[in-house]
């Protein structure tokens, strides 16, 4: 992990701290009327889990960083079901109706770490259970940047200007070189820049269709979610920084 998920977890929580009071209706849609329990791995400082929860959903959530479900635990009450654990290795003893991971979480595992990952899924999810998760794919054709994300986020007296963009892409390793830059605008830390690289994982439809394939899983659809307020239905050579994938526990 990077600083920004342990020492500057706090940062993290504001600068991605967005409305996503209309994203979560819609995945409340898709996980459908008889998903009652929910699970987050990666869970962060619980903002989705927070918004699930709110909806009636019984919420859990791992994380790796300490930190962050220290914040998770804030965010939610106090009794939440949020702990430290490995996404790629971690027993919770019970199974779940479904499953999500938003904002590219899932990148940040290589491709053996995620298939230990769609397996610990697997084992804790109903025959039937839904996994949504948020992975863009890459156009192996283009040159086209993938990560190209600016914003200025605030809370409080603290104002962020973040930016996040490729730094190179590889895609003989299949990876990605992410650039993540948060200044400070105002507040108690005004004037500090944060600034890391990130190596993550470049998967196109076609690399992504053969994970799948060889994990307990099957991709049901795939969503669009880079259109705000539609995210339609798209087939699966689609490419985009924010595809939902809806895989479904065989």
């Amino acid at each position: 992990m990077t600083r920004l998920y342990v020492e500057d977890a706090d940062l993290y929580d504001i600068a991605f701290d967005w409305d996503i009071a209309d994203e979560v209706d819609w995945l409340v849609e898709r996980l459908g009327s008889e998903c009652r329990s929910v699970l987050e791995p990666g869970c962060g400082s619980g903002r989705m889990l927070a918004a699930l929860a709110d909806r009636g959903f019984e919420v859990t959530g791992i994380d790796l960083s300490s930190r962050m479900i220290e914040l998770a635990r804030a965010r939610l009450a106090t009794d939440a079901d949020v702990s430290v654990a490995d996404m790629t290795d971690f027993e919770l003893a019970r199974t779940f109706d479904a499953a999500v991971s938003p904002i590219n979480t899932l990148l940040h595992l290589t491709p053996a770490q995620l298939a230990r990952h769609l397996e610990c899924v697997a084992r804790h999810l109903r025959v039937g259970g839904k996994y949504l998760t948020q992975v863009g794919l890459v156009d192996a054709t283009s040159d086209e940047p993938f990560a190209q994300s600016h914003w200025e986020a605030n809370r409080g007296a603290t104002t962020l200007r973040v930016d996040w963009v490729d730094e190179r892409v590889d895609l003989s390793r299949g990876v990605s070189v992410q650039r993540s830059r948060i200044e400070v605008l105002a507040g108690d830390r005004a004037g500090e820049v944060i600034e890391e690289l990130h190596e993550v994982t470049a998967w196109t439809p076609e690399s992504w269709r053969r994970a799948i394939a060889s994990s307990p899983f099957t991709e049901a659809a795939t969503y669009d979610g880079g259109r705000k307020g539609e995210w339609p239905f798209v087939d699966g050579d689609a490419v985009g920084g924010l595809l939902w994938h809806e895989l479904r526990r065989d």
